[in-house]
């Protein structure tokens, strides 16, 4: 009697002991793919597309310097200003919008939870050259100075993205190995 008895605390003690091994595993690795779901969606849903919105940003800014530049001579004031008008407002706004779209929507990816100090001196300039272009547009009045681009910005937005597309394929290959 007492060997069944001994046998069969064993036995529930093996058995209890496996499920919470089996369970704290299953534990480890549902935090491990909720982590990587979140870190896929901070690179998908925020910081690659708002990196890709800069670079246009900037080749937008390229292609009109070159337009400018290089025919510089063959325009006049009123037409460089037509010009940097035009460019505005087919594709540098449009360009802020989306970035501004993403940072009023998606502000609950941003890595560490708090807004980057660059991130809210962009809005800052975005909504800056919004106001002065509309004065133009709307009431002909032309205002200078203003918030500049931050230059942090782009630098920021790179580091998050890259730091966290190395942490998502080291998950990936950490979570495959185990």
């Amino acid at each position: 009697m007492q060997t069944a008895l001994l046998a069969a605390v064993v036995t529930i003690a093996g058995w209890y002991a496996t499920y919470a091994y089996a369970k704290k595993r299953e534990d480890r690795t549902r935090r491990i793919e909720i982590w990587l779901k979140y870190r896929q969606r901070q690179i998908e849903e925020l910081y690659g597309p708002l990196l890709s919105l800069i670079e246009q940003i900037f080749n937008v800014w390229r292609v009109r310097e070159n337009i400018l530049l290089t025919d510089s001579s063959r325009y006049s004031q009123d037409q460089q200003d037509q010009i940097k008008n035009f460019v505005w407002r087919e594709y540098f706004s449009p360009l802020h919008r989306e970035i501004g779209g993403l940072l009023r929507t998606k502000l609950y990816l941003l890595d560490g939870g708090e807004m980057p100090p660059s991130f809210s001196a962009y809005l800052e300039h975005a909504t800056q050259e919004a106001c002065q272009h509309r004065l133009w547009d709307e009431l002909k009045l032309q205002t200078s100075g203003g918030t500049p681009w931050p230059r942090d910005f782009y630098d920021d937005v790179k580091r998050t993205l890259e730091r966290l597309m190395k942490e998502h394929r080291s998950g990936l290959e950490n979570f495959a190995s185990s």
